[in-house]
């Protein structure tokens, strides 16, 4: 008598990966619907960097000073290493604490001088 027991298992991948593929549709339409909109250069100084970099802090080195702008892209792009790597005492921060166009506007920001005279901690966080 021929064997006749159906293997499930030859039929398991095509319908994991569907199952996959909706439940990874559905994830990525969340995400996206939950996106918070990029914080002003001011606001992401005030709640991440004023706590150790203001002036009356003492803690980090002030980095709200104006720069020439012809060091503006190397000031950036130490500003943008150190914030993603830490450097000594500075820890490192991911993009769910700055996001990457929250990090570029604080460069843009910090190397103009637009944050020269930045309030230390205004407010809530």
């Amino acid at each position: 008598m021929p064997h006749t027991t159906t293997v499930l298992s030859r039929h398991l991948p095509s319908l994991t990966g569907g199952a996959l593929l909706l439940l990874g549709s559905l994830l990525s339409t969340t995400a996206l619907a939950e996106t918070p909109e990029a914080r002003e250069p001011a606001e992401v100084y005030r709640q991440v960097c004023a706590h150790c970099h203001a002036p009356d802090k003492a803690v980090g080195p002030e980095i709200t000073i104006t720069f020439p702008e012809a060091a503006w892209e190397a000031r950036g792009n130490y500003i943008r290493n150190t914030v993603r790597h830490g450097r000594a005492a500075m820890p490192a921060f991911r993009a769910a604490k700055i996001s990457d166009a929250e990090l570029e506007g604080l460069i843009q920001a910090l190397v103009s001088g637009e944050l020269d005279d930045a309030p230390a901690q205004g407010g809530e966080e």
